[in-house]
């Protein structure tokens, strides 16, 4: 009978420290939590691409915040603060590329951060054709935005830059 008691304490024991162990390490990690796929935030954020595709930019007035940055992963400096110039920023990716769509297969998540953040993300393709090259471009961009509320604080667009360099050179040539 001992043998049987100290075989199920030593068990409660083993459990009871590796629940504290997790709680330890969630504490230990704030950017650790749960995401989702195709929430209702991601399912904004694939309308709103949508939408800045058709340059429509109608969504920006009432779901970016006035203090919105928006930042590219090749630039050090935000390239828009505010919503009036992230739709001046979007509309110079339009004076260089028509026909823009993004990829349906992507993927699209919303990250739960145990710091209270909240990010949607997707993960695909960006296609266009270049106004001056005449080139069908595609290449992997990742849109990642971060919410406080309903609203949208921050954009970080990750994509390589050259296709947008070129374009814009082809266009200085003409």
């Amino acid at each position: 009978m001992k043998k049987k008691l100290t075989i199920i304490m030593v068990s409660f024991l083993f459990v009871f420290c590796n629940n504290n162990n997790n709680v330890a390490n969630t504490e230990k990690e704030p950017l650790s939590g749960t995401f989702s796929s195709h929430d209702e935030k991601a399912e904004i954020l694939w309308r709103n691409m949508n939408s800045f595709a058709k340059a429509d930019f109608s969504y920006a007035e009432e779901l970016l915040t006035s203090n919105f940055s928006l930042k590219s992963a090749g630039d050090t400096n935000d390239v828009a603060n505010g919503p009036a110039e992230a739709i001046e920023y979007w509309n110079g990716i339009h004076s260089i590329y028509e026909n823009i769509t993004f990829d349906s297969e992507g993927r699209l998540m919303t990250f739960v951060h145990n710091n209270g953040e909240v990010w949607s993300a997707y993960f695909g393709e960006f296609y266009a054709d270049g106004k001056f090259s005449k080139k069908k471009i595609a290449f992997p961009i990742h849109v990642w935005i971060q919410w406080e509320g309903n609203k949208i604080i921050r954009q970080v667009d990750m994509l390589d830059s050259k296709f947008l360099t070129e374009e814009m050179m082809a266009g200085s040539l003409k």
